[in-house]
């Protein structure tokens, strides 16, 4: 585990909490912490070498951006082959989230990935050749109903 300092933190709370659409976001991290923007840059820049921080990036809903076909998916994957799939699973454009998880005894689906599409039907296809592409015939399909809460993690 990574030992983080107060500085590091207070950064990486700015970034999760204030980041703003602004001409010089880190020199206004800067300004607010009084420190220098190449302290913060220099920070950031490490956070990113270290995996601390695995992008900086804008959060797009998927509903509102016509997206409004969306299912969780659970695969059941030997998992001789988990890592090959979900690997190439993980790539794909469609795919938000792809996860190896531990399951309790009596479910068997491992490999979890939320899927998005405009339409059912694309939906529907997708999960098709992800099926026929690995040969994955045994699997679940939960469709989103409606988004309670999506929000990034506040971790400081």
């Amino acid at each position: 585990m990574i030992n983080i300092d107060q500085k590091t933190k207070s950064i990486l709370t700015e970034l999760q909490n204030n980041f703003k659409l602004e001409a010089k976001p880190f020199k206004r991290i800067a300004n607010d912490l009084k420190i220098t923007e190449e302290e913060v840059l220099s920070t950031v820049s490490k956070c990113c070498e270290e995996g601390i921080i695995r992008r900086i990036g804008v959060a797009v809903k998927p509903q509102k951006a016509g997206l409004a076909a969306n299912a969780l998916t659970a695969w059941k994957v030997p998992q001789e082959i988990i890592h090959e799939v979900g690997s190439e699973l993980a790539e794909m454009k469609e795919v938000s989230h792809c996860y190896d998880r531990e399951c309790p005894p009596g479910w068997d689906y491992n490999l979890f990935v939320m899927i998005h599409s405009q339409t059912d039907e694309e939906l529907k296809s997708i999960i098709n050749k992800i099926s026929s592409k690995f040969n994955l015939k045994d699997y679940k399909v939960f469709n989103t109903v409606r988004e309670l809460k999506k929000t990034s993690m506040k971790y400081f």
